[in-house]
């Protein structure tokens, strides 16, 4: 009984570190910032720093980097020109690490019990429900998410819908906003990050020495040349004989 009492104090002990929000600066190089939730004003961020705290942003400049570690040993590797936030709080079965804003982040979660600790990671466009043990979620500018799993399995899903991808190790997907995730395909393999609109090229309106469109393109406008049942140009046409100045003819009951 009293081995059973232990095995389920250490299995709360990490959740009750985490009731505190707090992740340990490990490691730093600069520029690195960090705002507190309280505060206004972004200051340096150095392993001198006091634990990082439920709604403190932290952000990184061009060739910096963090290294943050949650109570239970987890940690996530913040790469250059990231920014995120804390979060601490339960969705359904998963408890929720950190809001990543823009930029990258490799997590690596420790296991619990012989399974991955139930954390996950929000974006503004997808939720990654952690599953494996290390994987990375990068953001863009246009808040695309790629998600690559490295080892184990991940769950990836828009935050609008309720429809799930799951990653196996070695397979990435893409979630665009407003989108369901794309189909995973190999970490290697090329995402299409743009959809693209087939357009045909037209050949540009003749002008004359003015540069405004010649009198014959102005007749034929609103695609005329290719309606050729157009009562202005067919036989049964009521029209006067000059197109640019053409008026239906009308009849009257005598």
């Amino acid at each position: 009984m009293r081995k059973v009492l232990i095995f389920f104090a250490l299995l709360l002990l990490p959740s009750a570190s985490w009731a505190q929000g707090a992740l340990r600066v490990t490691s730093v190089v600069p520029p690195v910032e960090w705002r507190a939730a309280s505060s206004k004003t972004f200051t340096p961020l150095t392993t001198s720093t006091p634990m990082i705290q439920i709604g403190d942003e932290v952000r990184t400049g061009s060739g910096g980097s963090v290294i943050l570690t949650a109570p239970d040993t987890s940690y996530m590797v913040v790469s250059e020109n990231s920014k995120l936030v804390v979060d601490d709080f339960w969705s359904g079965s998963v408890r929720s690490m950190v809001n990543l804003m823009l930029g990258q982040v490799r997590f690596y979660i420790q296991r619990l019990g012989g399974r991955p600790n139930p954390y996950s990671v929000r974006t503004p466009t997808a939720l990654i429900a952690v599953r494996g043990t290390i994987f990375d979620v990068e953001v863009d500018a246009a808040l695309m998410v790629e998600v690559r799993c490295l080892e184990g399995q991940v769950n990836v899903q828009n935050v609008l819908f309720d429809r799930e991808v799951i990653l196996n190790q070695g397979y990435k997907t893409l979630v665009r906003p407003g989108e369901i995730p794309l189909m995973p395909v190999r970490n290697e393999a090329q995402l299409r990050k743009v959809r693209t609109i087939p357009v045909k090229k037209v050949g540009s309106p003749d002008t004359d020495t003015n540069g405004a469109p010649s009198p014959e393109l102005l007749a034929h406008s609103n695609d005329r040349q290719n309606r050729p049942n157009d009562p202005q140009f067919n036989s049964n046409s009521r029209t006067n004989s000059d197109p640019l100045r053409a008026k239906p003819t009308l009849s009257f009951p005598q």
